[in-house]
C-alpha cells in the first residue's frame, strides 16, 4: 500500500493521518519511506480509507478547522455504509448510493428521495408496490440508478 499516495488522495497531512490512526506524524513518515510498517489495526484502518479514497472522498479547506474525528467518521462512513450491490446485470454506470431522507406514499405511486451525500439528494417516483417489495422507508440505505438518454446540464 503506497501510504504517500493514499494521503495525497485524501488531501490529508502527515499529521492529519497520523491522528486518524493514531500514531505520530513521524511514523507515518517512516511508513511512506518503507523504515516501519503499520500494526495490523492500522493497516485495516488505512485499506478502510483506501475504499473510501476510491469512493471519491477528499477534504479540502484548511486544515486548522478540521475536526479529527469527523474526518474518520466519514471515512469509515464511506469505507462501510454503502450497500453491497450487483450491478453487473445493470448497463447503467451512474449509480449513487445513499440513505433515504423522505417517503410520502400515495395510493399507487410514492415520492422518495435519497442523500448520496450532505450535499446531494436525488428524489425519484416509483409505484407503492416497488417500495413494499423492496422495503424501502425512511433511514434505509438505497442506490438511485440513473440511466438517462438526454441529461439536461446548467452552469452552476
Amino acid at each position: 500500500m503506497d501510504i504517500a499516495r493514499l494521503r495525497t488522495r485524501l488531501g490529508l497531512s502527515q499529521r492529519e493521518l497520523a491522528q486518524l490512526i493514531g500514531s505520530h506524524a513521524m511514523t507515518v513518515s517512516k511508513w511512506e519511506r518503507g523504515l516501519l510498517h503499520p500494526s495490523e489495526h492500522q493497516a485495516r484502518l488505512l485499506r478502510a480509507f483506501v475504499q473510501a479514497a476510491d469512493r471519491g472522498v477528499r477534504f479540502e479547506g484548511d486544515p486548522a478547522t478540521r475536526d479529527p474525528v469527523r474526518i474518520l467518521s466519514m471515512l469509515l462512513d464511506q469505507a462501510y455504509s454503502r450497500p453491497e450491490v450487483d450491478l453487473g446485470a445493470l448497463s447503467a454506470t451512474n449509480t449513487f448510493p445513499g440513505t433515504i431522507v423522505e417517503l410520502v406514499r400515495g395510493d399507487v405511486m410514492c415520492k422518495l428521495v435519497i442523500e448520496v451525500s450532505p450535499d446531494l439528494r436525488i428524489g425519484s417516483v416509483i409505484t407503492r408496490d416497488s417500495v413494499e417489495r423492496l422495503g424501502l422507508a425512511v433511514g434505509a440505505r438505497a442506490v438511485a440508478i440513473i440511466k438517462a438518454t438526454e441529461v439536461i446540464v446548467g452552469k452552476a
